[in-house]
């Protein structure tokens, strides 16, 4: 039996399907070898900051690395990028970045050379295949301080301590009421008056060029900024306006998310006052002024511990450049009336040490650290005497205490150290003079010269 053989049915292939055809085995070639070589390629770098040839870089500034994966944490003690001239720091991971804290402020006017080396791994199990290295000049630190403008109005000003003109950095309408600089000093947040005598929150950068608002505060006054360290976050003050044209109400703390804005109350309870907020510089412990305490609370944002350092003044907590302790100024009652004394506490142990010496009749306050902790400025006169007060220093002990100053009839206050440790700036007063004004001063601890640096001027803060 024989069968018939059914036709084969054939499709013609024109130069259009060969073509077709042709495209989609490369395209497919091309992606498989795209595959294959992604499982090849290591981890690559995004951006870095400071960026390369960076100048006038902050002397406070962080080293950071971005990449474009997650990278997994050393699981050795050798750092993954060196600092030349030599810092000395801690690293920290997180995501797809990696950044470099130095222990102390950078030098100024330095060249500073940073090499990642290539012991960086992502989460992937891809390495950095080959170190990079880049460069950055730091700046000459600056002074910040508030001046009146042609009309009066309090205006915010940088000068350069050595030499030039000063420069008004801020030209509110009303003027601005307080400052404060970010840990980075990348930022200035300030808190700008309005005609109803409320205030809203805004920024600038030290150079002037870039200014933005932070936080509208219709019928509130918000001020008193205080930047956590290494967030985006900061605390502030807040006092509602109940009645127009009438004082605020009493203060309270609250949150500003820089990222998106979103503010809350720092407390649940709406019953809890505070002001004068100030942070360690590793961003875990708050202290900020407790009305209804008569003193300084103290508080750790991770945890919820916290205690009470007594103080009777209300003036602000000034803490350590390791945030290892703070100070704090205290009345002290005495046979001959009362004396102010420094208290230095320790967050971990609660502890209090009186820096001022038990029985001495001082009045010490406005304490300020040097940029390595070793010693305090603060400004001391004898208690209850009518004299002004001189700058002193004093070991972190307490130990070594010794003037600067020694001129009576000028008042001295608010001292701020360099970044280096060379200079104090302060505020001078004249205490005889008809209609005086206070300026800032400029002393060097190597040579001991003082001169003026900004007449009716006050507030001084380093720009590092």
């Amino acid at each position: 039996m024989s069968y018939a053989t059914a036709p084969v049915k054939r499709f013609p292939i024109n130069r259009f399907d060969v073509i077709v055809i042709s495209f989609l085995l490369i395209m497919a070639l091309v992606t498989a070898l795209i595959l294959w070589r992604g499982d090849q390629v290591g981890l690559q770098v995004v951006t870095v900051s400071p960026a390369s040839a960076a100048t006038d870089v902050s002397t406070r500034s962080q080293i950071k690395v971005t990449f474009d994966q997650d990278i997994s944490a050393s699981e050795t003690n050798q750092l993954p990028l060196t600092v030349s001239p030599p810092v000395s720091g801690t690293v920290h991971w997180d995501g797809t970045s990696l950044s470099f804290a130095p222990a102390l402020p950078l030098a100024s006017n330095t060249l500073y050379t940073v090499t990642l080396t290539g012991d960086v791994v992502s989460q992937r199990g891809r390495p950095l295949n080959e170190a990079i290295s880049w460069q950055f000049q730091t700046g000459q630190p600056r002074l910040l301080y508030v001046a009146k403008d042609a009309i009066g109005n309090d205006q915010i000003f940088v000068i350069d301590p050595d030499g030039g003109d000063a420069v008004q950095l801020t030209q509110e309408t009303y003027g601005v009421f307080d400052f404060a600089l970010s840990p980075d000093a990348s930022t200035i947040a300030y808190s700008a008056l309005r005609e109803d005598g409320g205030s809203d929150l805004w920024a600038i950068s030290p150079e002037g060029q870039t200014r933005y608002p932070l936080l509208t505060c219709p019928e509130a006054v918000c001020n008193g900024v205080a930047w956590q360290p290494n967030s985006d976050r900061l605390i502030y003050e807040r006092r509602n306006m109940l009645v127009p044209g009438a004082a605020p109400g009493p203060p309270r703390l609250w949150w500003l998310n820089l990222s998106n804005s979103e503010t809350v109350a720092v407390f649940d309870d709406n019953q809890i006052l505070g002001y004068g907020a100030t942070w360690a510089s590793d961003g875990r412990w708050l202290s900020y002024i407790a009305p209804s305490s008569q003193g300084v609370q103290v508080f750790n944002v991770d945890d919820g511990r916290n205690f009470v350092v007594p103080s009777r003044l209300g003036g602000l907590a000034v803490w350590d450049p390791a945030g290892e302790s703070l100070l704090v100024a205290d009345l002290q009652p005495s046979d001959e009336g009362f004396a102010v004394h420094l208290l230095k506490a320790s967050p971990e142990t609660g502890e209090l040490v009186d820096l001022s010496g038990e029985k001495q009749l001082v009045e010490d306050t406005s304490p300020t650290w040097s940029p390595d902790g070793a010693w305090i400025a603060l400004t001391r006169k004898a208690a209850g005497a009518s004299m002004g007060k001189q700058v002193w220093l004093m070991r972190s002990d307490g130990s070594e205490a010794h003037s600067l100053t020694n001129d009576t009839e000028i008042h001295h206050g608010l001292p701020a150290w360099s970044p280096d440790g060379r200079y104090l700036a302060f505020q001078r007063f004249p205490l005889r003079e008809i209609d005086a004004k206070p300026s800032i001063w400029l002393f060097d601890l190597e040579t001991e010269d003082l001169h003026q640096l900004a007449a009716d001027s006050n507030r001084p803060t380093w720009i590092p």
